[in-house]
């Protein structure tokens, strides 16, 4: 339970840090954002894209979000960002905070590092100064860690110096090696961890402390965690969305909102009729050989239209709130994004009439997309 309310405490904090900087950030947004060997960023640097590589120097914190984020320079605050390919090979002189699919640090961190993906790699040649918590599938620790080890994986591989006490949970399946301690690891304190099965725990690795396997006990839900964590989970997703949206269609996206501001309830009908006639227009044509394919293009174009939909109409009140706080004309997409998407999925969340503010929100959406959509047409 702790780890839980721990995992959901850092997303939140990953997610909703960046929103207290926005009045006097300096952002920078593109396919492919680069910070050259020799430049010097000063301050904290905010940034969203599809690649971005820092090779250079940047004086406070790296606040990010993208496909693929490298970082071969050096970072004197914090990093904190979420990408699928997370590879962190040079110094940072704050904390990490980084949550993706695949991630490697190889560098030196001067204090905590925080992770939480599905592939974690910490090398050979990583340098940490205080403490390691990882959540995730598969863990590789082979670097040196002054402070301790905790979190939660499928499996891990501990090949490394942890001068501290090693504290994990092991939610291993069949196909699972659990947990491994290797010849060269060397522990300074004592190992205990949550598992089904014993740990491969070589005789030739050095351990100053005891070792402790404590076997998982069968508890009731946490309907609030599970609750929580998925929608956490489906936060995320929308981001990732969004930002496919602001980045791909970076001069349809603001058009599209424009339609949505200028006339708001002129929306709704369209967006209705729209969501309510296409699925009995699917089901009708399913019934007809030639009829099927059309079917499934309406109803993959229905589901991918109505999910998307919410999303335009996140950014657009994320862009509205921003507006109405900093008295800003010119807010970017990014950050009208995190925080729309964050306070509207929450209101989804209310009971009774979260279900209701969902439909508006896909008609709102539906509506602006249509009405860009026929005013293009009308032009050809």
């Amino acid at each position: 339970m702790k780890n839980k309310i721990t995992k959901i405490l850092l997303l939140l904090a990953l997610i909703l840090l960046p929103l207290g900087a926005v009045k006097a950030m300096g952002t920078k947004t593109g396919n492919s954002i680069y910070v050259a060997k020799d430049e010097i960023v000063s301050g904290n640097f905010y940034a969203a894209g599809n690649n971005i590589t820092i090779d250079g120097t940047i004086s406070g914190d790296l606040i990010a979000a993208a496909q693929t984020i490298n970082v071969n320079g050096r970072v004197e605050g914090d990093i904190i960002v979420a990408a699928q390919d997370i590879n962190i090979n040079g110094e940072v002189g704050g904390n990490v905070r980084v949550a993706g699919t695949s991630i490697s640090l190889n560098g030196a961190v001067a204090r905590n590092v925080n992770v939480f993906g599905s592939n974690i790699i910490i090398g050979s040649n990583a340098r940490i100064g205080w403490d390691v918590f990882a959540a995730g599938v598969a863990l590789e620790m082979r670097g040196n860690v002054d402070g301790g080890l905790s979190g939660s994986v499928g499996h891990g591989l501990v090949s490394g110096k942890i001068g501290k006490n090693i504290n994990l949970k092991i939610s291993e399946n069949n196909l699972s090696e659990g947990l491994i301690i290797s010849p060269e690891a060397s522990v300074g304190g004592g190992i205990i961890y949550t598992a089904q099965k014993p740990a491969q725990i070589s005789e030739k690795a050095s351990i100053g402390g005891k070792i402790e396997q404590k076997i998982p006990e069968a508890r009731p839900t946490n309907w609030f965690a599970v609750w929580a964590l998925a929608k956490i989970y489906a936060i995320f997703s929308a981001l990732v969305v969004g930002l496919v949206l602001i980045f791909l269609g970076r001069k349809i996206t603001p058009k599209i909102l424009e339609k949505i501001e200028e006339k708001p309830f002129k929306m709704l009908l369209p967006g209705l009729i729209i969501m309510l006639v296409l699925p009995p227009i699917a089901l009708i044509l399913a019934f007809t050989i030639i009829g099927i394919p059309m079917a499934l293009i309406i109803s993959a174009w229905w589901l991918v239209a109505t999910y998307v939909a919410k999303i335009f109409t996140a950014i657009l009140i994320g862009q509205l709130i921003l507006k109405a706080l900093f008295k800003k004309g010119d807010i970017p997409l990014i950050w009208s994004l995190v925080l729309g998407v964050v306070v509207l999925w929450l209101l989804f969340a209310i009971p009774f009439i979260g279900w209701m503010l969902c439909l508006f929100a896909i008609w709102f959406g539906l509506g602006g997309i249509w009405t860009y959509a026929s005013g293009q047409l009308k032009n050809l």
